[in-house]
């Protein structure tokens, strides 16, 4: 592993230049692989995805060794991975499906780095007793057991007491604590005639892979293959790659696939979470909209903003590229309270002048008026605010999600719902207090009262 390290080095040094590196460490143990963490010039890399493609291609392979290529601090598709689990009874059998899965999972342009995930990659020394041919020279296959077991990690002796404290003594042969499978070629055991037999004869040894842990989902054993996604590629359209040939397969009896669990349940429950978020924000500003206003229909007209805002995320985010994710719906959360804001700023003022006497004609008109320079100088200042945290791919914590798609949130829908509310806001506000009046109109008329007392009543109202 120490060579592998060495050498991803050794070609990053020499193209360190060409990739605009400033920094490259790593860590590694004989258990859990490795990790190489390369810093660039963000003077130099303006686009990152681009240039990791590049490396991945560039990078030259191993016969003994994997490449996973990602991004720590996008927060984004970078580091992120699709993973598929296979379910079944056997974990044999879902390693041979996966040995049949992998290359179909491979050929997708949207997916890089497939793999199978056992946990800590790591070896074990497989040893199994010749049980015929150990009963040819006296021995029990527990006899050889303990053979092995003496040769490889020595036999422990009674506790040594020291006072009240019992200290576990072993009896080694020197240099055990590094010993290797060739080491066994010269132990000798000596059978009840005298002979001595070379333990390798009674047993066969195999060094093979070894999955340091099995994965179990309700019930059932799950073998499970992960993929980075490839630039530009969104979650759902990884999902839809992975799945594609897997739908195309014929599965054994008793034997299929999953999705549950991996960054796309997590991001799924989480886009569930926001939403329902999002619903009780909303329920709760109408609420408190109606007890302010004492009125059901004009909370209304201002809950239209909303909309509006909503419309201008989705208009910039299509116009820049921009993914929606998690923190798209935290700057949405955050939209939402400065857009319903203007509302009741304008809808208030436009209530004052009427209850001055003005007609509503007229109060719609001075009151969207004269609220226009206020309302464009807020919102101006909170769209020029948001603009360099949009252009920026500043992170959470180093590693986690990127700012930019909440900037992009607030600065899209604010700028959108500025210009469509000082247009619309008035005629809905008009169209709801016609229809508030007619309703009273019918339920008047439904009492039997008199329309000219109607008429009086709406004169003073």
């Amino acid at each position: 592993l120490g060579e592998e390290i060495g050498r991803v080095e050794n070609y990053l040094q020499a193209n360190r230049a060409r990739y605009h590196i400033t920094q490259i460490y790593s860590w590694f143990s004989e258990v859990e692989g490795s990790n190489t963490v390369v810093t660039f010039d963000a003077s130099k890399v303006k686009d990152l995805p681009p240039l990791l493609e590049k490396i991945r291609k560039e990078l030259p392979r191993s016969a003994r060794a994997d490449y996973s290529i990602g991004n720590q601090g996008d927060g984004g598709n970078g580091n992120q991975g699709v993973q598929v689990q296979l379910v079944g009874d056997s974990t044999d059998a879902l390693k041979a499906l996966a040995d049949d899965v992998i290359p179909l999972l491979a050929q997708r342009k949207e997916l890089r780095d497939v793999h199978v995930d056992t946990g800590d990659r790591t070896s074990e020394l497989a040893i199994r007793v010749d049980r015929e041919r150990a009963a040819a020279f006296g021995f029990s296959a527990e006899q050889v057991a303990s053979f092995v077991g003496l040769a490889l990690r020595g036999t422990p002796l009674r506790e040594f007491r020291r006072g009240d404290n019992e200290v576990p003594v072993w009896v080694r042969f020197a240099g055990a604590e590094q010993s290797k499978p060739e080491d066994l070629a010269s132990f000798t055991v000596r059978t009840k005639d005298g002979r001595s037999v070379p333990l390798l004869s009674l047993v066969e040894v195999q060094i093979r892979p070894a999955a340091t842990q099995i994965g179990r989902t309700n019930r059932q054993t799950t073998l499970t293959i992960k993929a980075n996604l490839a630039e530009k590629v969104t979650m759902p359209e990884a999902r839809a790659a992975m799945e594609a040939p897997l739908k195309a397969m014929s599965f054994p009896a008793g034997y299929s696939y999953t999705f549950d669990g991996g960054d796309y349940q997590n991001d799924g429950e989480a886009m569930n979470q926001m939403v329902f978020n999002l619903v009780i924000a909303l329920v709760m500003i109408y609420v408190v909209m109606a007890a302010v206003f004492e009125s059901l229909l004009f909370p209304a007209a201002i809950m239209s903003g909303v909309l509006f805002s909503i419309f201008g995320v989705f208009w910039l985010f299509w116009i820049t590229g921009t993914s929606f994710g998690i923190m798209s719906f935290i700057g949405i959360l955050v939209l939402m309270g400065v857009v319903v804001n203007n509302g009741i700023v304008m809808i208030e003022h436009i209530n004052n002048l009427r209850r001055r006497g003005m007609g509503r004609t007229q109060a719609l008109v001075e009151g969207s008026r004269e609220r226009l320079r206020p309302i464009m100088m807020t919102m101006g200042t909170a769209i020029l605010a948001m603009v360099p945290i949009s252009l920026t791919s500043t992170t959470m914590f180093s590693d986690g999600p990127p700012y930019f798609p909440m900037a992009r949130a607030i600065a899209g829908g604010l700028a959108f719902s500025t210009v469509v509310s000082l247009l619309f806001l008035p005629t809905i506000y008009a169209i709801l207090d016609d229809m508030s009046s007619g309703a009273a109109a019918l339920v008047q008329r439904a009492r039997g009262v008199p329309k000219a007392r109607r008429s009086s009543a709406a004169l003073e109202s």
